[in-house]
């Protein structure tokens, strides 16, 4: 993800390539004249960072975030942007300092396409601050700021559901194999469905239910396809179950 983020801000002339320093990167996705640095004691003397992205495993957070504190490479307007899934606010004030400017943000694959869904929230961000952030994040997607309690539900319901997606496109990927329609046009007809019904609902103003209706009619092909999924409301408590085991999981990190 650090890496579709900076591709991005550079294809987006926000900034050069030049800008850029990257602290232990990972070995693959490297973009052309980025600064790669893999270890703090190789970063150069009087750098000083304006913006910092945190791109790492939660599950590594701790160690390496109270090692990277240490750097002093932070300015007191340093703003701290985060996009690590269950780690709040107040663990980054606790390694950072509780006046520094953090942002907490969660966005989603869709920020590769410039399509992204990424709720954020702030402390200590300076009006003149969030503007820059703003002018950032309005090139990855649609961002907006929610309560700090509902980023555990917003990271498994949109920050998975680009895997969901996937998921349902390789379900009726496999089916069509499975009725002897060649592997080719099974991909391509499944990527097509998916990409003409996203664009039918977002430019549509009805409600879901209304779409819905408007291409199962009475009796139809669709209304019987549908049937066993809506029996008993076992797709939706199956996305429901998989959504719950995402806050868990999001609450453990």
């Amino acid at each position: 993800m650090g890496g579709i983020i900076a591709k991005n801000l550079i294809e987006n002339q926000d900034f050069s390539s030049c800008n850029f320093l990257v602290l232990k990167p990972s070995e693959s996705n490297r973009i052309n004249n980025l600064n790669y640095i893999n270890s703090l004691e190789k970063i150069p003397q009087n750098y000083v960072a304006d913006i910092v992205f945190i791109c790492i495993k939660p599950q590594e957070a701790k160690e390496i975030l109270e090692e990277f504190a240490q750097a002093k490479i932070f300015h007191k307007d340093t703003i701290f942007i985060s996009i690590l899934a269950g780690k709040n606010l107040n663990f980054f004030s606790k390694i950072f300092g509780s006046k520094k400017q953090i942002v907490r943000s969660m966005p989603n694959l869709g920020i590769e396409v410039n399509q992204g869904i990424i709720p954020y929230i702030h402390k200590n961000l300076t009006a003149e601050n969030k503007k820059i952030i703003l002018n950032i994040f309005v090139n990855f997607g649609t961002a907006f700021e929610v309560e700090e309690k509902l980023f555990h539900v917003l990271t498994a319901l949109y920050g998975c559901g680009p895997a969901y997606i996937f998921l349902m496109q390789k379900i009726f990927y496999d089916i069509a194999i499975s009725y002897k329609i060649s592997k080719k046009t099974a991909y391509d007809l499944t990527k097509k469905l998916f990409l003409g019904s996203s664009l039918l609902s977002f430019e549509s103003t009805l409600d879901f239910s209304k779409m819905i209706e408007n291409v199962a009619s009475k009796k139809g092909v669709t209304e019987a396809s549908l049937e066993s999924l809506l029996k008993d409301n076992k797709l939706h408590k199956s996305i429901l179950k998989a959504t719950k085991n995402g806050i868990a999981r999001s609450k453990k990190l």
